[in-house]
């Protein structure tokens, strides 16, 4: 079978057969109508607390004009006998933005991460309620739209399964930083350099994604590796700190290099025992989906082999009623342009074909 696609579904390796599909016209969807929202915020800043000067005396009440998208009327109750930190705010400034149906709920999408379908759904037709005219349109366009976003999640998760799948990673690590050694711009930006140079070097490999602590709001990056034997930089050695969730004394490996440069990093060796690839791959996934952020890949790192499948390399069909899947044995033959690359392995997927 020529010019086929593989991938590894977790255990095996599944070659598609190229097909001839019929190629429909899409039509474009006209822009969405926009909308006017009116968001509330609280002003807790210091410089927005009132001060000495601002009370009058013998519990009068002062009229305060905060500069902004709109004015904004802030009413303080004083007396002559209170300090300003007795004094309690009702501050509010309103902002009026231009925004779309389809904006708003993907905003209260993420803010609902976590809840349950119903729940979930209750608490987004709660905020989209006042841009429809009835509930009938309302709960139409919410349900359309978590169909879609189920949709295109399990559409995600299948194709970061079948990517880490394929690539022989070997570490599970996470990022973070230390405040006192970079910002958190900068230690985004460094970061992915360094990864980059890496990749590019000394044949690193990664897929990760960037999360945000639930406690401390603080910036993680979260990432599948691969790192060759003698391409490490700095040393792996063993931490010993307090845990505060798990309220106990834990030991974790953590690479000397980036400890240096960032902060706190945790490298966990994917062995298929105590730490499988799979469990890795749901990390990820976890995280991804939680932030709604996206898969941050190294230069190369595709989701399928392209490659000619030889019949005796074939095991039997995928399914009795579908002639386009295939199973494969593990050291199946690859080729590169009708020529052999020998028998498959890890390390030939940088010599073949690759595509997404």
């Amino acid at each position: 079978m020529k010019n086929c696609k593989v991938y590894k579904d977790g255990m095996h390796y599944i070659a598609i057969r190229h097909t001839e599909g019929k190629s429909i016209l899409r039509l474009k969807k006209p822009p969405e109508e926009p909308i006017e929202v009116v968001d509330e915020y609280l002003l807790e800043t210091a410089e927005e607390m009132p001060t000495r000067a601002d009370f009058g005396a013998n519990n009068e009440t002062v009229e305060l004009t905060v500069e902004g998208d709109n004015n904004t009327v802030n009413e303080y109750q004083s007396s002559a006998e209170n300090n300003a930190e007795d004094v309690v705010m009702n501050s509010k400034q309103v902002i009026n933005r231009i925004s779309t149906r389809s904006d708003e709920f993907l905003k209260w999408y993420r803010e609902s991460f976590g809840m349950r379908w119903a729940k979930r759904r209750k608490f987004i037709a709660s905020k989209l309620n006042p841009y429809f005219e009835n509930e009938d349109e309302l709960y139409y366009f919410i349900d359309s739209k978590l169909q879609a976003r189920r949709r295109a999640e399990i559409i995600r998760r299948i194709r970061c399964y079948r990517r880490a799948s394929l690539h022989d990673f070997n570490y599970f690590v996470t990022f973070t930083y230390d405040s006192k050694k970079v910002t958190e711009a900068e230690f985004q930006k460094k970061l992915l350099n360094t990864l980059r140079h890496f990749a590019s070097r000394k044949g690193w490999k990664y897929m990760g994604t960037w999360e945000r602590g639930s406690d401390t709001d603080r910036l993680h990056f979260h990432a599948l590796m691969y790192i060759p034997e003698d391409k490490l930089s700095g040393e792996i050695v063993t931490r010993r700190e307090y845990d505060v969730k798990k309220k106990r004394m834990v030991e974790f490996l953590t690479n000397t290099f980036f400890e240096d440069r960032f902060g706190r990093n945790m490298f966990q060796v994917i062995d298929g025992v105590s730490f499988s690839m799979n469990t890795a791959i749901e990390y990820v996934i976890k995280y991804l989906e939680k932030d709604g952020g996206r898969i941050i890949c190294s230069r190369g790192l595709k989701t399928f082999l392209l490659t000619d499948i030889d019949n005796e390399d074939i095991i039997t069909r995928l399914r009795e009623d579908n002639d386009t899947k295939y199973i494969l044995f593990d050291d199946f033959m690859v080729y590169k342009d009708g020529v052999k690359l020998g028998k498959f392995s890890p390390s030939l997927l940088e010599h073949a074909n690759m595509t997404n």
